[in-house]
């Protein structure tokens, strides 16, 4: 089976079940190595933190659109604080550092965006921004839409920050499981490294 099938190939299912047990058989491993991978990255300088296949316990009628596997520093689960999420739509490879609806320090984490704004926007390598973890559409990163995303994080709710690098499917990024691994440990590397420092 070639890598992208192992990666994608889940999503050409309908039905619920049979979409579960193919991200199981095939995506899920590919997570599994990614966990290898990226916690020696994150775990650096006396931080912990963990990591949390996603599992659909919920869904029982209409089949995930997407999957992922997250870092967090909290134990108990990663939505409530500041996280790495790795993950594939039907027809995309995402790296986010992605900060949700529901985290807990909220404000700190938006003095901290404001404070890396320089850091982000010079990375090494052009980074995506994205405000809906539960969307496709993203845009590459510049001052205007870092600034008001950060702005928009602030003041409503339900909104969201996504920082990071999306892949489509055929990209040659992707052409086999050694480069994607390769370009996740250097996205997730230099994330970190803004992020956690």
């Amino acid at each position: 089976m070639e890598f992208r099938d192992q990666l994608f190939s889940a999503f050409e299912k309908t039905d619920v079940q049979e979409r579960l047990k193919l991200i199981r058989l095939r995506t899920d491993p590919f997570f599994e190595e990614v966990i290898q991978e990226i916690l020696p990255i994150l775990n650096k300088d006396d931080l912990r933190y963990h990591s949390f296949i996603a599992k659909h316990a919920r869904r029982h009628l209409n089949p995930p659109p997407n999957t992922w596997v997250a870092f967090g520093k909290n134990n108990r689960g990663y939505k409530m604080v500041p996280h790495y999420e790795i993950g594939v739509w039907d027809d995309r490879l995402f790296l986010w550092l992605a900060f949700e609806t529901n985290i807990k320090e909220r404000e700190a984490a938006i003095e901290s965006l404001q404070v890396k704004q320089g850091a982000f926007l010079n990375s090494h390598f052009l980074l995506n921004l994205s405000t809906n973890h539960m969307a496709k559409p993203f845009v590459d990163i510049n001052k205007e839409n870092y600034s008001q995303s950060v702005k928009n994080y602030q003041r409503k709710k339900q909104a969201e920050v996504l920082i990071g690098r999306v892949f489509l499917k055929n990209n040659r990024y992707l052409d086999n499981k050694e480069q994607t691994l390769r370009i996740v440990k250097q996205t997730i590397l230099t994330l970190s490294q803004i992020w956690d420092k």
